[in-house]
């Protein structure tokens, strides 16, 4: 968990996050364990950042100092509603509550009577649910960003356009089990070759083309583990023949033609 405090000034540059904490006074408090006995990992690193970066042993005094409330706990049966009734009077009047962990760790119902007496002033959480959406002073969002209309929008314009660069030009991008592979098109035809990611497959490749008296215009290669993808434009139609030629070639997976 961590809180800070924080001066609000003016600012008219881009700055890095160490440079924004600086500029905005924040000093932030890490609570080192929590009950369930869960170290942050990352806290010595935390320590090394910078000195407005300090522990505090007990969460009371986190609660105690802080403007905002960040929660960064899983969701077990230790930890829910570790932000109650209780632990929400510990805190300042007037605290922000930002919570994109998990909803449960939240006791709604604690925290829709400290919005509505100002206790809290706001409450941030990507977990909206029909207790808090629609209440005062609650700043819900989606959990993942690509659940917003227009993120689903974009995504599926992108996975067409990359589909159809695929079929048409032999390019891939995003695979989830391929390398990013993609090369402005050149020559008379191109070939989209999978193959074995093994040692001598291009000088292979080129060799059977060069043999069969094709000549090579461009020629990219990209590989993922054991597996690797290869594009070749050819400067004049390939034969059937050639193209049999090269599925003969030992680690070759598959081979095709686009005009």
């Amino acid at each position: 968990m961590i809180g800070c405090n924080i001066q609000t000034i003016r600012l008219n540059k881009k700055l890095s996050r160490n440079e924004l904490a600086k500029k905005i006074g924040v000093s932030q408090q890490f609570i080192q364990q929590m009950e369930t006995g869960q170290k942050c990992p990352s806290l010595d690193t935390a320590l090394r950042l910078d000195r407005h970066v300090h522990v505090v042993k007990d969460v009371a005094e986190l609660y105690r100092v802080s403007d905002y409330v960040t929660i960064h706990v899983p969701y077990t049966p230790d930890t829910r509603h570790t932000i109650n009734a209780d632990t929400i009077a510990q805190m300042k009047d007037g605290v922000c509550i930002v919570n994109l962990a998990r909803g449960e760790l939240v006791d709604d119902e604690a925290m829709m009577a400290a919005l509505e007496r100002g206790k809290v002033a706001r409450y941030v959480t990507d977990f909206p649910n029909n207790t808090i959406t629609l209440a005062p002073n609650v700043v819900p969002i989606p959990h993942l960003g690509a659940s917003t209309p227009e993120s689903e929008d974009n995504c599926a314009i992108m996975a067409a356009q990359q589909l159809r660069d695929f079929l048409e030009n032999g390019n891939i991008k995003n695979s989830v089990n391929f390398p990013n592979v993609e090369m402005e098109r050149s020559g008379v035809q191109r070939l989209c070759i999978i193959h074995r990611n093994i040692p001598a497959m291009l000088a292979n490749i080129t060799a059977q083309l060069s043999g069969d008296g094709v000549n090579v215009e461009n020629m990219t290669n990209k590989s993922r583990g054991d597996f690797a993808y290869t594009l070749v434009d050819v400067g004049s139609a390939v034969e059937e023949s050639v193209i049999d030629d090269i599925r003969a070639i030992d680690g070759i997976i598959r081979v095709r033609v686009i005009s």
